[in-house]
């Protein structure tokens, strides 16, 4: 079953598409898709689609 969900991940110095694939990984989600849709002083919130 695929799913949505938000998360947040620190932002970093550089910003790369492996730096946010590692952080989704470090947390356990098997990500289809990714996308940064909001954000803050310390923080990206992302949409991802997982398979659960």
């Amino acid at each position: 079953m695929i799913k949505t969900e938000e998360v947040k991940i620190k932002i970093p110095k550089e910003l790369t598409s492996e730096y946010i694939d590692e952080e989704l990984k470090k947390m356990g989600f098997d990500v289809l898709k990714w996308a940064i849709v909001d954000f803050d002083e310390n923080y990206y919130k992302l949409n991802i689609a997982i398979v659960s």
